[in-house]
């Protein structure tokens, strides 16, 4: 885990321990205290245990609380939470959360292991009558360029956004960037892999956060080419996002960012440059010439060239 320390150290130190935990260890003496009764030569057995779950609990929190060191071995580990779903994909197409308002997508997390990259995306500004239930999000996975593009509606800021350089540091992301939208209570990214990757993506509550798990796919190739519909490229502004709301009914439209560091639609892909053609003459017809589209040939791996 690269990221900034005092943040971590922050978000662990906020951890908030369930109500119900007391209550659940409390419970759980009284009931062995009543079995002793009946079973006295398991007596200094059970005893042992009990004591040993109470002061694991105790010694975990104030570890958390107290001890910077034990916070840094916790660094992008979320401790505490309960899995609510392990999402499951629909023509490279998820999705998760609650409808809610008001929340910031405030820190995002990069954990390194030996065969895979965990990505950790975590909220704030849940209210004290709400539970921390993951904001309603999209997740989409295309490819060429391998792309997961994050669609976070009720958040109303980004402030994660400042940790996107450190993912980069993963060897199997290539680039991150937020993608422009005129809805403000809503949040996009692009995570750009230089690579095919296998993917397990995981929703969480109390405290929410999404865990994605990436590791290489040895399956796929990246040499493969595709021919793309696309626009020209835009610099962001309102030109640009006036345009997605011209090709918005258009289902496989996705946003990239080209080799120059500015901005497309995707309108589709391909497999031969005769199948591209003519749907391009399609689009050309149905939009009435308005649009400049072109075809674009490229490899899976490969970021869409500039053309203005």
């Amino acid at each position: 885990m690269n990221n900034n320390i005092d943040d971590l150290k922050k978000i662990y130190s906020d951890i908030k321990i369930p109500d119900a935990l007391n209550d659940t260890i409390n419970n759980s003496i009284i009931k062995g205290e009543n079995y002793m009764k009946k079973n006295n030569k398991s007596k200094k057995k059970i005893i042992n245990s009990f004591i040993s779950v109470a002061a694991a609990v105790g010694i975990f929190t104030l570890s958390i609380n107290i001890s910077p060191s034990f916070a840094n071995s916790l660094e992008g580990v979320p401790v505490l939470g309960t899995l609510v779903n392990i999402l499951q994909f629909n023509n490279g197409s998820s999705q998760g959360g609650k409808i809610t308002d008001g929340i910031d997508v405030n820190f995002i997390s990069l954990d390194q292991k030996k065969d895979s990259d965990i990505i950790t995306i975590n909220f704030d500004g849940f209210n004290k009558e709400n539970q921390e239930i993951a904001p309603f999000f999209n997740v989409d996975y295309k490819e060429a360029p391998f792309t997961m593009t994050f669609s976070i509606s009720g958040a109303r800021g980004l402030s994660a956004n400042k940790y996107f350089e450190e993912l980069k540091k993963s060897e199997y992301i290539q680039d991150i960037y937020e993608l422009m939208t005129l809805d403000d209570s809503a949040q996009r990214f692009n995570i750009v892999f230089n690579q095919p990757i296998d993917f397990k993506v995981e929703e969480y509550k109390n405290p929410a956060y999404i865990k994605i798990q990436i590791s290489k796919n040895t399956e796929k190739t990246s040499e493969q080419k595709i021919y793309s519909i696309r626009t020209s490229s835009y610099e962001k502004g309102e030109e640009f996002a006036f345009l997605e709301e011209m090709l918005f009914e258009i289902e496989d439209l996705r946003i990239l960012k080209d080799s120059n560091e500015t901005y497309l639609y995707e309108l589709g892909q391909y497999n031969s440059d005769k199948e591209a053609q003519e749907k391009l003459k399609e689009y050309k017809d149905t939009f009435n010439n308005s649009i400049d589209i072109y075809v674009e040939e490229r490899t899976m791996d490969k970021v869409p060239q500039s053309i203005k």
